[in-house]
Order: structure tokens, then C-alpha cells, then sequence
């Protein structure tokens, strides 16, 4: 897999049945080359009541890239919607933790379980 920084990041919204519900797969290093597509998908106004990314094929991220997923955990917070991250490899969990944003981000294993933790039963 090229892993340059400028190699395109591909989005993809997954269907989901359950109205109010957004899951969206990144494919692809997200950097400051390449995010604003996903950043404007995420803007404020286009928010669902829940909202889980998927990162199972992101193979890194830069610190542009982690400061719009702490951007739309604070717009999510702040509205009274959920938000989390799924899927992130050992790379992205040690940014994560360097950085200490897995004290105040939900981060899961598997949209699955994201979605086990954030939806009724």
C-alpha cells in the first residue's frame, strides 16, 4: 500500500438502517493533504445523532487529521450527539495515546462494538 502523504484518502458512508446513524470508512492516510473532504462531511450542520468512523484501513494519521477528529468530537459533545472512532490499528492507538485524546474520545475495536456501546438495544 503507498502510504505517501499526498495519496488520496477514500470516503465511503455505509448504510445503516437505523435512522440518525452515519458510519463512515476512511480508506487511506488521512493528512493535511487530503482531509477537507472528510472535514466538510463532518461540518457542525451535517452532524447525524450518531456518528462512528471507521478506521480499520487508515494506516496512519497526522496531527492535522487528529485535530479534526477531536473537532468533531467537540461540535458532537456540544450538541448532544455521539461519536466515535472504531477499527484503529496499533500505530493510530499509540498516537492516540501520546497525543491523550483516548481519555475523552470513544474509540472501539469494531464498528460493531461502537455500535453495541452507542445505540439502544
Amino acid at each position: 500500500m503507498d502510504t505517501s502523504p499526498t495519496q488520496p484518502l477514500t470516503i465511503q458512508e455505509i448504510s445503516n438502517a437505523r435512522p440518525g446513524v452515519k458510519i463512515i470508512r476512511l480508506t487511506g492516510p488521512v493528512t493535511i493533504h487530503n482531509f477537507s473532504d472528510f472535514q466538510e462531511l463532518t461540518e457542525k450542520d451535517l452532524l447525524p445523532q450518531v456518528l462512528i468512523v471507521d478506521l480499520s484501513a487508515v494506516p496512519y494519521i497526522d496531527s492535522a487529521a487528529l485535530g479534526v477528529f477531536v473537532a468533531i468530537h467537540v461540535a458532537c459533545d456540544a450538541s448532544g450527539r455521539k461519536y466515535a472512532l472504531a477499527g484503529a490499528n496499533e500505530r493510530l492507538k499509540n498516537l492516540f495515546d501520546l497525543a491523550y485524546v483516548r481519555t475523552f474520545l470513544a474509540i472501539y475495536d469494531s464498528v460493531a462494538e461502537a455500535e453495541t456501546h452507542l445505540l439502544p438495544a
